[in-house]
């Protein structure tokens, strides 16, 4: 008798283990259109503000197909609005993924812009690298040559953007990431020129 209530317990948590998957992937499938839509919406408004693109809500698709033009080479695929080279980036901070938009000069040899849209810094901290402050630190500094981090110092040099007191790792994963995306960008741009 224990053995017969022993295997439909089993069998209780394999039918509903089972029952929750197929939950799961219905709910994943009947979602997914909804989830492209709304990436698709968030690149492209971001690449407009990027870009310093004024739009709205209601004509942001005829905005970005007017002004903005897509560009792929070497596996990369970057966008071009008003001589502005616009790439979204997605690197490896200290405690998880960092996605945001850098917009470079056409020539990329100057970053006009930096925009942390996600990242999973240490709250009070490292999440600091998304405050617009910290980002302008961003502007008008080198893009022909790799970026350095300014320890103890304001930064002075053009390749250099401060770091932010506490959260060294935080500010140097950005830096890298973007120093990174320029120069992959630079690379793949190499045969368009």
């Amino acid at each position: 008798m224990k053995l017969k209530r022993k295997l439909l317990d089993v069998l209780f948590i394999v039918v509903l283990g089972v029952v929750s998957v197929a939950m799961l992937l219905a709910a994943q499938n009947y979602s997914a259109p909804a989830v492209k839509r709304f990436r698709e919406t968030r690149l492209k408004t971001n690449i407009l503000t990027a870009a310093g693109i004024a739009w709205t809500q209601a004509d942001f698709q005829d905005v970005f197909g007017q002004r903005v033009r897509e560009e792929t080479r070497g596996g990369l695929t970057w966008y071009v609005a008003d001589s502005l080279v616009i790439y979204e980036f997605r690197g490896r901070g200290l405690w998880g993924m960092i996605e945001g938009i850098a917009t470079f000069d056409s020539a990329l040899t100057h970053i006009v812009s930096v925009r942390v849209l996600s990242q999973e810094e240490t709250p009070g901290l490292g999440d600091r690298i998304k405050e617009p402050d910290y980002l302008a630190t961003y502007k008008d500094r080198t893009a022909a040559e790799p970026l350095e981090l300014a320890l103890r110092h304001k930064a002075e040099q053009p390749n250099e953007v401060d770091a932010i007191s506490g959260a060294t790792l935080s500010s140097q994963a950005l830096m890298a990431i973007v120093s990174a995306t320029a120069a992959r960008l630079r690379a793949a741009k190499g045969g368009l020129q």
